[in-house]
């Protein structure tokens, strides 16, 4: 399942992570280093912001002049985020050299976070990076928001996937140096810290997650489950990590996804109900029904980890149906559905092998190599019975594959290349669609030629008006 949502991360969210220092940021806002002086402007030193700075110690941020402050806090404190970005941009260009010129590109980032401009508000949080690599709210945004923006199809997504991890690698160095400011309780700044640590290993267990380095993305999202135990999308990318480990670890996997549907249903969720239907998937898939599955949402509700001895018993072998095709089917499913050495073993011995069948339509969407689509059918009265559940998946390079819809019969054949078992079982082949079908699919959803305006005629001369 793919989810897509609107990064929201609340401008209080970011002020409460800006009121937070490290030893190499100075110690804290720009408000804060301007404190007890913006009465007492009257010297170069206090320009400089430079007086008293022991010897050894990092370099404070300091004020180059007062309209240079004047500038930030006319910023900072406007109520429009359009003004605020504009604002922003003028004072990064007049004041190249300011050493508040991240905490400039922080304002512009809440701002265009504000009216819901990911891509723009994450292009300001790496500018404040690059002018101060320890930004921890700039690091905080980007590992927070990059999992809700990624297109996995992108052509630069290893760039981005290793820029992620640099940035939430950062981001966990410079939470080591964070130091609390003096007017901040206890209590709250190490819940903020605790935020702060749950997004960045959040986002190590995305990046390695894409990888398919699932051992890794289960240690660093368990430890972003630890300190945010109540995100949905954490334990929904636990729930994938352990789904396709090799070999699956389905009892987890079902643990971790049901929780994730829980969270997600109490938080309203504009995702909620993708993530019931990939967990339903992934649960009848293994179980063979849906049968105890309200029994496990009820346990994982309350249980941050599943009980010690807690099984999903995998579902029974399919009892022939009379058909010759859908038997041989189920019979590859129910031996690949084992797991472990055995059902590699098993799948060796099926890849290659020719498939050809008669089914139904599910989807059709292009592929990822050029010329390529991917036709989904369904063969079995399971799959025809469900939306978005599909037995074959055929890569056909045949252009008027584009013409099939949902509903269309087909007769396809092709040899086994690969299967997947979530969140349900399907073969992927690499063949083709009969052409005398995708002739007939294209006659079928033909578009009419639009009507002619009709023409409207002048009366003929001397006619009665």
């Amino acid at each position: 399942m793919t989810i897509k949502t609107t990064v929201l991360l609340g401008l209080s969210a970011l002020a409460g992570v800006a009121c937070l220092s490290t030893a190499n940021a100075g110690t804290g806002p720009a408000e804060a280093a301007w404190a007890g002086r913006a009465e007492a402007w009257s010297t170069a030193q206090d320009a400089a912001g430079g007086g008293g700075q022991q010897p050894g110690a990092a370099k404070q941020p300091g004020w180059k002049s007062r309209d240079e402050y004047d500038a930030f806090q006319a910023m900072a404190n406007d109520k429009d985020p359009h003004k605020r970005i504009e604002l922003a941009e003028a004072f990064v260009t007049k004041y190249a050299n300011s050493d508040f010129k991240d905490q400039a590109y922080q304002v512009e980032m809440g701002s265009y976070q504000q009216l819901g401009q990911s891509d723009k508000a994450m292009d300001a949080a790496h500018k404040a990076v690059e002018a101060n690599p320890d930004n921890i709210a700039a690091l905080n945004y980007l590992s927070f928001a990059f999992p809700f923006v990624f297109e996995a199809k992108a052509s630069d997504k290893d760039s981005k996937l290793a820029q992620t991890e640099t940035d939430a690698k950062r981001g966990l160095e410079a939470l080591q140096k964070l130091k609390k400011p003096d007017n901040v309780p206890e209590d709250q700044f190490n819940q903020q810290v605790k935020v702060l640590r749950a997004n960045f290993n959040g986002a190590l267990g995305f990046v390695a997650l894409q990888r398919k380095g699932y051992a890794a993305a289960i240690t660093s999202l368990k430890a972003a489950q630890e300190d945010n135990p109540n995100d949905p999308y954490i334990a929904y990318r636990l729930g994938l990590a352990y789904e396709y480990s090799s070999p699956p670890d389905f009892d987890n996997a079902i643990w971790y996804l049901a929780r994730a549907d829980d969270l997600a249903k109490a938080a309203k969720s504009p995702d909620a109900p993708g993530i019931d239907k990939f967990f339903d998937q992934v649960y009848v898939s293994r179980h063979g029904s849906d049968q105890g599955k309200s029994d496990v949402l009820t346990q994982a509700a309350t249980s941050l980890s599943p009980p010690a001895g807690f099984k999903v018993p995998p579902a029974e072998k399919h009892k022939p149906t009379g058909n010759q095709v859908v038997d041989a089917f189920y019979e590859m499913e129910d031996s690949l559905k084992v797991g472990g050495d055995q059902a590699q073993q098993a799948f060796q011995q099926l890849k290659g092998q020719p498939f050809a069948a008669v089914g139904q339509v599910d989807s059709v969407e292009k592929g990822s190599d050029a010329g390529t689509y991917l036709v989904r059918i369904d063969i079995t009265n399971e799959s025809k019975s469900k939306d978005g559940v599909y037995d074959i998946e055929l890569k056909d390079t045949q252009p008027d594959a584009k013409n099939l819809a949902k509903g269309d019969l087909v007769r396809f054949d092709g040899t086994i290349a690969a299967h997947a078992l979530t969140p349900s079982f399907y073969l992927a082949l690499d063949g083709k669609i009969n052409p005398d079908d995708l002739a007939a699919a294209g006659e079928k959803h033909k578009k009419p030629p639009p009507k002619k305006a009709p023409v409207r005629r002048r009366p003929a001369h001397g006619a009665a008006r």
